[in-house]
């Protein structure tokens, strides 16, 4: 997951790089537009049954063809509620051309929808190498159309292409890898043993959607597209580390803990374990880049954008709290408690909702700050109530926490003092900051190899003698 993680991420960059070219920001602007519509959409895409298969400890065969049409049903429903309500939305937004974009986009759903069974039985049975190639071929299949279409002039439309022969790749990947192949035949009685269980962790995600984005729209509303344009970046920042480690391992140990979900003490060993090595990563990436942020915004940002940086204080530190708290989204899912998981996410958005209004009063580092606070007030209620499944006590959780968090500190705080002479030494900011990461890396790693020996040792064992 890892590897694919990372293919799918330079093809991105690449894409970035030589898109902003040959397209217009117009063109961007448009396809911004589009994603968000489609962002939403995408929650009902399979409509939580993707993880049901994962976890269901038998599945049989009538199942997994009742599962396969309803996926198809719903793609074909998305596509077509997507197909009517685009000339409103492009009304909505003020973007004529958006209508076509998203009639364009739509098809993308229920061609997507032919493979997500094939998926869950791949990452079920842990075939994370094949899942892995597949999704990198279809990245850079993606990437190698919209540069064609790009080169054509087909504009905006290019990036359309992208989407469509991206999908296309991923679903006949899948059909490949897969040997299974559904049967006409759908039992809407077998898909109500899975409606509880998948109905809430859908619920669970459009509350997701809408915490995570209302910020931006009371920022955009409040404050203005300034404000909103360096919170939005110092954002994207933020969450990198956590989509790119705890996300990745979370999609992977999903499978394995569902197979071990009715013995409690090896759940909880493989959750405090997983845990662990997750946060070996992103506890110094999340205080790096607090250390760092000015010389980060200033290297690769320049000097306008030194409010990012502002921001940052207060941002970076919610990126190590949430990576803790992936572990108990894990044990949510994997335990079959969705219920409770989106209760408590029903009462985590009342809660940022009301703190960002309040964080308003203080302009956009006053919205930042707000919602470092409320990332940390909830972060001990949200491992307790996950905890409880596995009989398992905070203190002693965040205690495998500590030598990581210790180490993680000590680099902080080296680097810190190192970069208030750094400058003197060192006057190109690119420099600086490869310089500043370079002794903080190295000064992390050499005391983890000290004080984290175990924990080392073991995802040794894990990524190399499984």
């Amino acid at each position: 997951m890892a590897f694919s993680q990372a293919g799918r991420v330079i093809a991105q960059l690449l894409g970035v790089v030589i898109l902003a070219r040959l397209l217009s920001p117009s063109d961007f602007g448009v396809i911004a537009m589009a994603w968000l519509v489609t962002g939403f959409a995408n929650i009902f895409h399979d409509c939580g049954t993707k993880a049901a298969v994962i976890l269901r400890r038998e599945l049989p065969s009538a199942l997994l063809d009742s599962v396969f049409w309803l996926n198809v049903g719903i793609g074909v429903a998305i596509a077509i509620l997507m197909a009517l309500l685009a000339p409103v939305i492009a009304e909505a937004m003020g973007e004529a051309q958006l209508a076509k974009v998203l009639w364009l986009l739509a098809l993308a759903f229920p061609i997507g929808s032919l493979g997500l069974v094939q998926q869950a039985l791949l990452e079920r049975a842990s075939r994370f190498r094949s899942v892995a190639l597949v999704e990198c071929g279809a990245a850079w299949a993606g990437l190698t159309a919209v540069i064609l279409a790009a080169l054509a002039g087909w504009g905006v439309y290019s990036l359309v292409s992208q989407a469509i022969v991206g999908w296309i790749v991923l679903t006949g990947g899948l059909w490949a890898a897969s040997m299974w192949r559904p049967a006409w035949r759908c039992s809407l009685a077998l898909i109500r043993e899975i409606a509880g269980f998948s109905g809430n962790l859908v619920g669970f995600e459009i509350v997701r959607y809408f915490a995570r984005n209302i910020d931006t729209v009371l920022i955009g509303r409040f404050l203005g597209a300034t404000d909103l344009g360096y919170y939005n970046l110092a954002y994207r920042l933020m969450i990198w580390p956590l989509q790119n480690t705890s996300e990745v391992a979370a999609r992977a140990l999903f499978p394995a803990l569902s197979r071990v979900q009715e013995d409690k003490p090896r759940l909880r060993q493989a959750s405090v374990r997983a845990a662990a090595a997750t946060f070996l990563l992103t506890a110094p990436l999340s205080l790096g880049l607090f250390v760092l942020r000015e010389p980060f915004v200033l290297a690769v940002m320049g000097e306008r954008w030194l409010k990012v940086a502002d921001l940052l204080f207060w941002l970076a530190p919610v990126c190590m709290v949430q990576s803790v708290g992936t572990t108990a989204t894990l044990l949510f899912v994997s335990t079959g408690r969705t219920d409770v998981m989106f209760k408590f996410a029903v009462f985590s958005s009342v809660a940022v909702t009301c703190a960002i209004f309040v964080g308003l009063q203080w302009g956009v580092e006053g919205v930042a700050a707000a919602y470092c606070a409320t990332a940390l007030v909830l972060f001990w209620p949200n491992l307790a109530l996950s905890f409880r499944l596995v009989d398992l006590s905070v203190i002693a959780f965040l205690r495998r926490l500590l030598p990581t968090l210790f180490t993680a500190l000590l680099m902080a705080l080296f680097v810190a003092a190192v970069a208030e002479h750094s400058a003197m030494l060192v006057q190109a900011q690119w420099a600086r900051l490869l310089v500043l990461a370079a002794l903080g890396a190295a000064l992390y790693v050499a005391v983890s190899i000290f004080v984290q020996r175990p924990l080392l040792k073991d995802i040794s064992v894990a990524f190399f003698f499984r």
